[in-house]
């Protein structure tokens, strides 16, 4: 679910049962609608109840995988889960859009998984800076572990490092959809029946290394592992961090008798996360890849993102993708003295606080263009005030960039099919979006031939930055060619 953000903002406090009526309840498949203090369970046989946290990932993926770490522990022990309790912990200011987001992720996999919602709690408080889901799941056991013992084997179900490409991805700003496989629970729940699969641990912080270290410390065996028989996701080696410390949500380990791996392969194989034996349980103790123990590990680069990259939302990261574009040498004879700003808009933007624009300038440097500053909110004050303008008259208009002035841009832009607006002679702060103000005209583009202190500019203006970028690479290059 995309986030909306011309919803309003959340209240300080507890969410008013009315507002959970609104925003929340619509996408839970709740066993009936919590009371007062809480839900009623009446259970029958053994239960298994894990709970995990989940913050600092974008929130249109935060759902997801509050609801998958809680519910793959769950089924990591055996059981099938049934329950779940959700807290949703929310920053002053969030947006209704941003609450409906999660309620969505947790609810359209709960629903997928035949879970019930049966408690939780919604608010907003101040301290907090990120998102916070506390999930708490319940399930039902479906058998009793085996005894893991020397001769077993140690299996890894899926491919080592999907979590790192993604969180990779998020960090340079492109959007990247392979978080809604990053999963073990699809092969956990199908697992769970084999006969002779003893163990099932799913990937989290520390990476397969210190998974691995997890089974021996808690087995009391010696777990023995070679390295060249753990497959890893294409590109993984080029992140400059070790595949085997690094993110790998969605990858599983398990220890498995002999006699089960065909079995079980052949399930892995029908869920589409193949099964690989990658080592052998022995008498002993301790952890070892390739004869050397694993005695602690080390955060990489790529867990530091977590957090960092919670904020990433279309517009922005549309922006950091369009700029690093703009960064072609022949960009720089387009470039004013004052610098290059590119804008994006929300939908529905009424403010300045709404547009994405870079906090500093696209300038010339050594000849080529360089992108100085960040992509924030609030980024543009003048650009801004030009696409809230144009917005006005045509909503769907929601990106601008400045270029420099002079004619032959001008008739450029007229020969690639753009209408081109030049405009007299004014000293106003921002005369381009005064004049769309006054004459509520949009054009393609504008010309504005400067004034005294202020330097001859043109303004494009689109519905995508994408489409900007486009127009203005054509744009250097026909110059260039000419």
């Amino acid at each position: 679910m995309s986030i909306d953000s011309s919803k309003g903002r959340l209240r300080l406090g507890k969410l008013p049962l009315k507002d959970l009526r609104r925003l929340v309840f619509p996408h839970l498949p709740l066993r009936a609608e919590p009371g007062l203090d809480g839900g009623v369970l009446r259970l029958r046989d053994e239960a298994v109840v894990a709970h995990a946290p989940a913050i600092g990932v974008p929130i249109e993926t935060l759902g997801f995988f509050a609801f998958h770490y809680a519910a793959s522990n769950v089924a990591a022990l055996f059981a099938k889960p049934r329950y779940l309790i959700a807290g949703i912990y929310l920053p002053p200011q969030s947006s209704e859009g941003a609450l409906e987001a999660i309620a969505e992720g947790i609810g359209s996999e709960a629903e997928r998984y035949g879970v019930e919602i049966i408690a939780g709690h919604t608010a907003t408080y101040k301290g907090l800076e990120l998102p916070l889901i506390s999930a708490t799941c319940i399930g039902e056991r479906i058998k009793e572990p085996e005894r893991v013992e020397a001769g077993d084997l140690i299996a890894i179900v899926g491919r080592v490092g999907g979590e790192s490409l993604w969180l990779k991805a998020l960090a340079e700003g492109r959007r990247d959809e392979r978080w809604r496989r990053l999963t073990p629970l699809p092969a956990l729940l199908r697992l769970q029946g084999v006969e002779g699969v003893k163990l099932l641990h799913d990937v989290s912080e520390g990476g397969v290394r210190w998974a691995l270290h997890e089974i021996a410390e808690t087995q009391n065996l010696r777990v023995e592992v070679e390295s060249s028989e753990i497959p890893l996701e294409e590109g993984v080696n080029d992140l400059g961090v070790d595949p085997l410390s690094a993110p790998s949500y969605g990858v599983l380990i398990a220890i498995l008798s002999p006699e089960a791996l065909d079995e079980a392969s052949e399930i892995c194989l029908n869920v589409d996360q193949p099964l690989s034996v990658i080592g052998e349980i022995k008498a002993g103790g301790g952890a070892y890849i390739d004869g050397v123990e694993i005695k602690g590990f080390e955060r990489t680069e790529l867990d530091r993102l977590y957090g960092l990259i919670a904020g990433v939302d279309e517009i922005t990261s549309t922006l950091r993708e369009c700029l690093r574009r703009l960064e072609e040498p022949e960009v720089a004879a387009l470039i004013p003295e004052v610098g290059t700003n590119l804008v994006y808009a929300r939908p529905g933007a009424s403010s300045i606080e709404e547009v994405a624009g870079l906090s500093g300038r696209i300038v010339v440097s050594l000849g080529r263009p360089k992108v100085c500053g960040e992509v924030v909110y609030g980024g543009s004050r003048h650009l801004s005030q030009v696409i809230l303008r144009a917005m006005r008259i045509n909503p769907r208009i929601r990106a601008a960039i400045n270029l420099r002035g002079g004619e032959e841009v001008a008739e450029a832009l007229e020969e690639m099919g753009l209408r081109v607006r030049r405009l007299p002679p004014s000293e106003g702060a921002c005369p381009i979006a005064d004049y769309i103000e006054s004459t509520e005209e949009l054009h393609d583009a504008y010309l504005h031939p400067g004034a005294l202190g202020i330097e001859a500019s043109t303004v494009i203006l689109g519905e995508d930055p994408r489409w900007i970028v486009d127009v203005v690479l054509r744009l250097a290059r026909r110059l260039r060619d000419h």
